[in-house]
């Protein structure tokens, strides 16, 4: 009596395991993701849109390198990982 109360606790038990498994997999497929566009090699890239670049120490470094670039770009002032202050180069791509 014990072993068949096991076996049936196990098996319900793996059943509903792999119910919960499938539920959250059904429930993702309609749902959607990063969006991406694929080019004709097949490569993967990110949307178009606003992208970290580099941090420097001054706005006209910031400015002059977001200058020399081939894309739309803006400085921005805040605090870096390291705690100091600093400009950062977001650029359009």
């Amino acid at each position: 009596m014990r072993m068949r109360r096991a076996l049936t606790g196990l098996a319900l038990g793996g059943a509903l395991a792999l119910g919960a498994t499938t539920v959250p997999a059904q429930a993702a497929d309609g749902a959607t993701g990063t969006k991406v566009s694929v080019s004709a090699s097949g490569d993967v890239h990110p949307m178009a849109g606003w992208h970290f670049y580099r941090a420097y120490w001054s706005k006209a470094a910031c400015v002059s390198e977001g200058e020399s670039l081939p894309y739309d770009y803006y400085c921005t002032g805040g605090i870096g990982s390291d705690g100091n202050y600093k400009y950062f180069l977001y650029v359009w791509y």
